[in-house]
Order: structure tokens, then C-alpha cells, then sequence
């Protein structure tokens, strides 16, 4: 029997989500219903429609996920922005179903 238990405060029960922000590895996260809880209110937004941006995002939200930010990037903040064409389009990032997460899981491990 496996009993998952939330990385941030050990309840159960708690279901894996896998998060793989743009150019870096992907990161397993097992939380509890509390801590998913903006997880899966954006994906829920995102089956319903497009996803608010980050300035738009509900203040809940936004205090109940930490934001990290690598010394580098708070650097540039800094500094006054350079406008300046971009040579190519953003991407937007994937949102994936949890199916598709669990079936990633199985086929990676």
C-alpha cells in the first residue's frame, strides 16, 4: 500500500502534480487539497478559457504560491528596461491535463 502525503505540511491524502517551467527539469510536488488548491484553479481556468495573466491573477493566489526569482533576473528588474524588438515569439507555457501527467509518470519511471 503507498500513501502519499503532502511535501509541504505531511497530510494525506495528496495527489502529484509534475511542473516543468520553461527551459528547466521538471519538478514532482505531492500536496494535499490546500496546498493544490491554486494548482487546480488554474486548471480549471485553463480548460475553460485562456488563463489570466499575472498582474490580472486573483490576490489569493498570488500570496499562496511563492514566487521565486534567481538573483540575476531581480538584477535586471533594477535596471531601466530597453525596448527593443523581440527576435522571436513568446511561448505560452503547456498546460496539461492530469491524465496527461499521470501518463507521463508511467511512461517516465
Amino acid at each position: 500500500m503507498k500513501i502519499t502525503a503532502c511535501d509541504l505540511d505531511k497530510q494525506t491524502p495528496a495527489k502529484t502534480y509534475t511542473i516543468t517551467p520553461e527551459g528547466e527539469e521538471p519538478v514532482d510536488l505531492d500536496l494535499c487539497g490546500t496546498h493544490a488548491a491554486p494548482i487546480e484553479e488554474l486548471i480549471q481556468k485553463a480548460k475553460g478559457a485562456q488563463v489570466a495573466a499575472p498582474e490580472e491573477a486573483d490576490d489569493e493566489v498570488r500570496r499562496s504560491v511563492p514566487v521565486r526569482r534567481s538573483p540575476r533576473k531581480a538584477a535586471a528588474k533594477k535596471a531601466p528596461a530597453k525596448k527593443t524588438a523581440s527576435k522571436s515569439a513568446s511561448r505560452a507555457p503547456k498546460i496539461m491535463t492530469l491524465e496527461e501527467i499521470e501518463e507521463q509518470k508511467r511512461n517516465k519511471g
